[in-house]
């Protein structure tokens, strides 16, 4: 494939990934001037917490485009751990891509640990009820053995 045809596949993997991202409410997104090869990195300006850089290979070579967002984050301002490789399945077609997100390990468990719920909520007023009810019984049943 010429040059040219591979940076335009690119551009228009970076033009889904930006609608995508707008699609899902998070914000306005868009393709980086000149892919981040300019004073601003990463491929997609968003208002994520992370820079994206985003591939669309034959063959994906993940460590170096790792190395890559790793790098690029770390020149553009961002801490070096906020970076999100984000890829699309060669093996699908263009008009309804398998799209895949690689982060940082660590990053991904500070997501999970921030987006879960707790394991025990709030009591609404009918637990709280017969939380005081469980309780008061028990102190009755204290008393007894005094």
């Amino acid at each position: 494939m010429k040059a040219q045809s591979k940076r335009k596949k690119g551009q228009r993997f970076e033009r889904v990934v930006a609608r995508e991202i707008e699609a899902e409410g998070l914000g306005r997104a868009g393709r980086e001037a000149m892919s981040g090869g300019g004073f601003r990195k990463g491929d997609i300006a968003s208002s994520l917490p992370f820079l994206l850089e985003c591939k669309n290979e034959k063959r994906p070579s993940f460590l170096p485009s790792i190395d890559q967002a790793k790098e690029q984050a770390r020149i553009g301002n961002w801490s070096s751990d906020m970076w999100a490789l984000i890829t699309k399945d060669p093996r699908t077609p263009e008009t309804n891509p398998q799209i895949y997100a690689t982060i940082d390990f660590w990053q991904f468990l500070r997501l999970l640990k921030k987006n879960s719920e707790p394991r025990i909520k709030e009591p609404d007023k009918q637990m709280a009820w017969k939380i005081r009810r469980a309780v008061d019984s028990l102190k009755s049943l204290l008393k007894e053995f005094e």
